[in-house]
This record gives C-alpha cells, sequence and structure tokens, in this order.
C-alpha cells in the first residue's frame, strides 16, 4: 500500500519545496490512526510485522518532509541528483561561512555575551528564511546545480544556528 510511494505521495502533497505543515500534520496524524498497532492486535505477526514496516515509513516520511532541510536533500535525490560529500564551495561563500565562525567565536568572549548571542542568532535565522525563498525558487524552476549550492548554505546555517544555541547554555565552553 505505502511501499513504493515516495514521502509525498505517502501524504497526497504535491512533490514541492512548499509544504503546507498544517496538511501535513493532518494527514500524518491521520495516517497514524489508521495504522496504529492496537487496530491491528487480532492480526497475525506476518500483518503485525507489515504494519510496523508502514509506521516507521509514515514517521521517517514525516521527519523528512517536516524538515526544511531534510525536505530539500529528499527532493533533490528525487530529482536524480546527490549532494556531495565534501563540495567545493565558490571562495563567496566559504569567506562568509569563515565570517560568521568568527563572529560566533567573538560573541563567546562579549561582555554582553547573552544579547549579543540572541541578536546573532535572529540576523542568521533571517538570512536561513531568504536562503528557503531562493531554495524554493530554484526548486520550481528545476535549476539543480544552484539547489545544491542552496542547500549546501542551508546545511551551514541551520548547524550554525543549533552551535549558537548550544553555546547559550554554555559560554565560553564553559558547564
Amino acid at each position: 500500500m505505502l511501499f513504493g510511494k515516495n514521502y509525498f505521495e505517502i501524504f497526497d502533497v504535491p512533490q514541492a519545496y512548499d509544504v503546507d505543515q498544517k496538511g501535513l500534520l493532518k494527514r500524518y496524524l491521520d495516517l497514524q490512526r489508521k495504522f496504529h498497532p492496537d487496530r491491528y492486535i487480532a492480526s497475525s505477526d506476518a500483518e503485525n510485522r507489515m504494519n510496523m514496516q508502514w509506521v516507521a515509513e509514515i514517521n521517517l516520511a514525516f521527519e523528512t518532509l517536516s524538515d526544511d532541510l531534510q525536505r530539500a536533500i529528499y527532493l533533490l535525490k528525487l530529482t536524480g541528483h546527490e549532494l556531495e560529500e565534501n563540495p567545493e564551495l565558490g571562495k563567496k561563500i566559504l569567506l562568509k561561512q569563515i565570517e560568521l565562525r568568527e563572529d560566533l567565536e567573538e560573541i563567546k568572549l562579549d561582555s554582553n555575551y547573552e544579547l549579543a548571542l540572541t541578536k546573532f542568532k535572529k540576523e542568521t535565522e533571517k538570512e536561513l528564511e531568504s536562503l528557503k525563498t531562493d531554495l524554493k525558487q530554484a526548486f520550481s524552476i528545476g535549476h539543480s546545480e544552484a539547489i545544491k549550492n542552496l542547500i549546501y548554505e542551508q546545511q551551514f546555517l541551520t548547524k550554525l544556528i543549533r552551535e549558537a544555541e548550544l553555546s547559550n547554555h554554555s559560554p565560553m565552553g564553559i558547564d
């Protein structure tokens, strides 16, 4: 029933970067109810195993489609393209990444640490949102190289935001 379908087909949503998250959640909850193990108590072991595989597939599909970065990578794969392990990024992108990392390190030494970190996170999140708009457009026209570069940037910014959140709990690496 679900096997052989891509994640967008499982949730009956358009295969696009921009996904209606409320609709996705509603469909997820519907599928969870439909395949909940309690509904299959009287089933055979084989049917129970098959049902559990469906539940696992539904969960993985939901996790992928509800996360902007995972969804972008998945969509890229569906178009027959893969990200590289160690991509060659343009000089402009590399310099920007170095600058942002240095900014985060400097913030750790700032006397107004929490305020500076909050400002850094907001600016980085704003940049990430702008990048998502660019990514949506790149997917709509099918420009795979632009999509890859934008995903690499999205990965970096997402990781940087997580690092900023973690450093909020332990300034200067001190617990």
